[in-house]
């Protein structure tokens, strides 16, 4: 397996979870980190480098002894791997200084991981630590008010694409039409293709930048189906806007926030339809 391949870095991501998070086996950090790894989401008062990725999750698994984490979708792209993600564990032991409450917690999130000469180097998460927060009644690292529920029926699909140099502009101004003047056509093309949740969400590297695009659906395959046929003037402007930027199209790819890093957008629960088999 050649060093730096997407293949490489996808193995890698599997022994994070397999050996480290769910086994306990800290020698893996030092094989398959950068020393100066920079973790975006590490505990609060986490040192810098590898020894900060060993201190959240030494202090998550002596927190959750039984914690597990799985696996429910990755995909990558050059340096980039993205993953969707659900951790399991019973709070059993101290965590920032709260005593156990014996809680048994489920977190889902996304995690972006950025590689350089085959190591990880930069890590984001998004919603994995703040659900496992408010869970336990940790208000200060909870999201807030408008936290989404997770529709368990629906399953995740996660894609990255890259983001040529010279349409980094054409895909800001795209992300503010959605959000802005173009969000109540965008929120009834998503509704009608049953999806239910849906981010894009911006990463630099160091040959380019790429965008994660994440999205929940009942069934993804039919979205696909969906989408592919669609002749609805919003569908078909954005799907033009969409392959002139990426060169593709990351909601047919067979490959299982703020403004300036993308959007996020949910379905109101009372405006998504059921979607037929």
């Amino acid at each position: 397996m050649a060093t730096g391949s997407t293949e490489h870095n996808k193995a890698a991501i599997r022994r994070v979870f397999d050996e480290f998070v769910n086994q306990g086996d800290f020698s893996v950090v030092d094989e398959i980190y950068r020393p100066d790894i920079i973790d975006h989401e590490g505990l609060p008062g986490a040192p810098e480098g590898v020894e900060g990725v060993k201190y959240t999750i030494a202090g998550l698994r002596t927190a959750f002894p039984d914690l597990k984490v799985v696996i429910e979708d990755m995909s990558a792209h050059g340096d980039h791997v993205v993953i969707h993600n659900t951790w399991h564990g019973t709070h059993l032991g101290e965590l920032l200084g709260m005593e156990p409450t014996g809680r048994t917690i489920e977190s889902t999130g996304i995690v972006v991981w950025r590689f350089e000469d085959g190591l990880i180097a930069e890590r984001w998460a998004i919603g994995v630590a703040s659900n496992m927060f408010a869970q336990l009644g940790m208000r200060m690292f909870a999201p807030g008010k408008g936290r989404r529920t997770v529709r368990k029926t629906d399953l995740p699909v996660v894609r990255v694409v890259p983001l040529p140099a010279d349409r980094s502009e054409a895909w800001q101004r795209l992300n503010t039409e959605l959000a802005g003047p173009r969000l109540r056509e965008y929120e009834a093309s998503r509704r009608r293709l049953g999806i239910s949740h849906e981010v894009f969400r911006l990463t630099p590297g160091a040959d380019g930048d790429r965008v994660a695009v994440y999205f929940e659906a009942k069934d993804p395959a039919r979205v696909a189906r969906l989408w592919d046929a669609s002749e609805d003037p919003f569908d078909l402007w954005l799907r033009e806007r969409i392959r002139d930027i990426h060169g593709t199209d990351p909601w047919l790819v067979d490959d299982a926030a703020a403004a300036a890093a993308g959007h996020t957008w949910n379905a109101p629960p009372k405006l998504t339809p059921e979607v037929a088999a």
